[in-house]
């Protein structure tokens, strides 16, 4: 629970959470409901919980999940730079997988708006008053 002096979640952050739980329901949906888009069933299990514990870990006001999605991206980043081609590195992607992409892009870029980063070092400094 929040304490009473903790100033009040902004809606990029409650919106960023948002998308990234969104996220992680839509990649679930689908594993469930076309199971045969589905790649490898290990990915999709740790994909859906990577995404739902950042999910919480940003409406928590924990800091490093802008970190952890970050390097999320730049492992993508990387696979896409090793892919044969810019086609090749997109061929097997689905739809849901790149909008959940797209969501997970702006669910980045809200948690690093000034405003979010204000937000998240105030809950470290009562987080760090409590320890």
């Amino acid at each position: 629970m929040f304490p009473a002096d903790l100033p009040v979640r902004p809606w990029p952050v409650s919106v960023a959470a948002g998308l990234l739980l969104g996220s992680a329901a839509i990649l679930l949906v689908v594993w469930l409901v076309w199971p045969e888009t589905v790649v490898s069933n290990g990915a999709r299990v740790f994909f859906v919980m990577l995404w739902t514990l950042l999910a919480y870990a940003a409406f928590r006001g924990l800091g490093w999940v802008r970190v952890a999605i970050g390097l999320v991206f730049a492992a993508s980043a990387w696979g896409v730079a090793n892919a044969e081609s810019l086609a090749a590195a997109f061929a097997n992607a689905t739809s849901s997988e790149l909008l959940c992409s797209a969501m997970q892009v702006g669910a980045l870029v809200l948690l690093c708006l000034p405003h979010s980063g204000r937000w998240f070092a105030a809950v470290r400094e009562v987080d760090a008053a409590r320890a």
